[in-house]
């Protein structure tokens, strides 16, 4: 027995349980309840030519088995759309591949909540072979669903597009072989995915794009959409040469150190410009600056130092940078609620998933307010946090981690990256489901100094972080190559004479976003 009949025949199995459990009735009064639609999926493709992107949340697979172990769906998925792709799919089984409902609701929730649904769509990846499941994928928000050749008779699969079309979900038809691809044009299929890799020996033959969206009719509407086997640009450049308009890509994002970066690459667009944040503001007129100049986050320090500021003037500086960009009226920060299941994530899955949420706000509602402290008190850092306002709180003493549980805003968290620190000490130190995300800095903070970019770059392929230290607008472009980080901290690197040189901000955020 192949592993595609084995899957098929689990699924058969575990739906007689479900059924039971959950009567089909009970999916339709949930689907009435959503109180939505599902986003259309064919436009949604068209509207991304010459070539659209459909990027997938994939634990795990039966030919490599832990892929990306942990992996935070709604997370990943945002950062997926935040990059420019147009479909979110995810793999819902759980047997081989860790998925579950739970991973497409919470998708489909995220999306909505970041304002990428409508427009973004969803798709459910499984092993579909009963109308109850497209009720499922329906009720659980998504958009449209994968009906394998392969596995269904012909005539069941007119029966299931039909089921799919009347909840308002175009289906995705997936084959793989030429009889395949001719009984699903007979099906009357407006979408087909033509998977380059052999469900029955996982083998992949790149080549099979080409030849089966061969047999598409001269003049058809009929839209082929290549799965499987994508790695890189040349990939996709060859998978638009024969004709198919859209990539689906799975394992190469899942173990991508930034799939932001490969998805634009992918696409050929401009890469994503990391986030820019300007530290050690000390008044209005700079912050406001810092905000024109196109900074991400403003940091205020109210710890004990040359750069420390009281609450009226952060106060002052706050109202500069929203008259500079104005918030819009419905904006909010994202909640911090870390629940028991945040703290088994690995620390690269918990600050992923913020990455995500951050950019979105920053790009949405930034700059964002930054307090800087050094071992104060829970009370004061709430206060403060509250009579400014700030956004995030930034930790830059020895508090540790657990102390970000109990703050009223989520909490950026130093290291020190002192001489010797490897990336696996880094990591290791991290704590999931405490902090939000965390900046890498010289020892000492402020003071000018950078820290081995080399070690740096390696964290990277860990976990993302903010990268501080040394930088100014002459290193900043360099050190952005190098490290790759999510976002950049400067406070000395733009100051003349200890004071924030107006010049040196504007030319440090555009040289760190060239």
């Amino acid at each position: 027995m192949s592993m595609l009949h084995k899957i098929v025949e689990r699924t058969r199995a575990d739906l007689v349980d479900i059924k039971a459990a959950r009567p089909a009735q009970q999916l339709l009064d949930k689907i009435n309840q959503r109180g939505d639609v599902a986003n259309p999926f064919l436009p949604c493709l068209r509207a991304n030519a010459p070539m659209a992107l459909l990027a997938e949340v994939k634990r795990a697979s039966p030919s490599k088995g832990d892929i990306a172990k942990g992996a935070d769906a709604p997370a990943t998925a945002l950062a997926y759309a935040l990059a420019g792709a147009c479909t979110i799919s995810v793999l819902t089984e759980p047997h081989w591949f860790k998925g579950s409902l739970n991973d497409l609701e919470q998708v489909r929730a995220s999306l909505v909540a970041s304002g990428r649904s409508p427009g973004v769509c969803v798709l459910r990846k499984d092993f579909i072979v009963d109308e109850y499941q497209l009720l499922e994928a329906r009720a659980h928000g998504a958009d449209t669903a994968l009906l394998i050749v392969a596995v269904l008779p012909a005539d069941e699969l007119v029966h299931l597009i039909s089921f799919s079309r009347n909840l308002g979900m175009e289906p995705l038809v997936e084959v793989a072989t030429e009889d395949e691809m001719a009984t699903a044009l007979a099906a009357g299929s407006k979408v087909i995915g033509i998977n380059n890799r052999n469900l029955h020996t996982f083998e992949v033959d790149m080549g099979r794009t080409g030849r089966l969206a061969a047999m598409v009719p001269a003049g058809s509407d009929v839209f082929t959409i290549a799965l499987s086997g994508v790695t890189c640009r040349s990939d996709v450049e060859a998978f638009a040469g024969v004709g198919a308009g859209a990539v689906l890509v799975g394992e190469a994002l899942m173990r991508a150190p930034s799939p932001e970066a490969l998805i634009s690459e992918l696409l050929a667009r401009p890469r994503q410009p990391p986030l820019c944040k300007i530290c050690g503001l000390r008044d209005a007129e700079a912050a406001g600056v810092a905000a024109a100049a196109g900074a991400d986050l403003i940091g205020m320090i109210f710890a004990k130092s040359k750069r420390q500021v009281d609450v009226q003037t952060a106060q002052a500086m706050v109202a500069a940078v929203r008259r500079e960009r104005p918030r819009p009226a419905d904006w909010a920060m994202p909640p911090y609620l870390a629940t028991n299941a945040d703290h088994q994530l690995t620390p690269r899955a918990w600050l992923l998933r913020w990455r995500a949420l951050l950019t979105d706000a920053a790009s949405k509602g930034g700059p964002l307010t930054v307090g800087v402290f050094v071992n104060s008190t829970v009370e004061e850092m709430n206060r403060i946090a509250e009579d400014v306002p700030l956004d995030l709180i930034q930790l830059h003493g020895d508090e540790g981690w657990s102390i970000a549980k109990q703050l009223v805003r989520p909490a950026i968290r130093v290291v020190h990256m002192e001489p010797g620190v490897s990336a696996a000490d880094v990591v290791g130190s991290i704590e999931g489901g405490s902090a939000v995300a965390v900046l890498l800095d010289s020892k000492g903070g402020g003071t000018g100094k950078t820290f081995d970019w080399k070690v740096g770059a390696e964290v990277q392929q860990l976990a993302p972080f903010i990268l501080a230290g040394g930088l100014n607008p002459e290193n900043v472009g360099s050190a952005v190559a190098a490290v790759t980080p999510w976002a950049f901290d400067v406070s000395s690197g733009v100051e003349t004479d200890g004071v924030k040189d107006h010049e040196k901000i504007v030319a440090f955020v555009r040289a760190g976003k060239a």
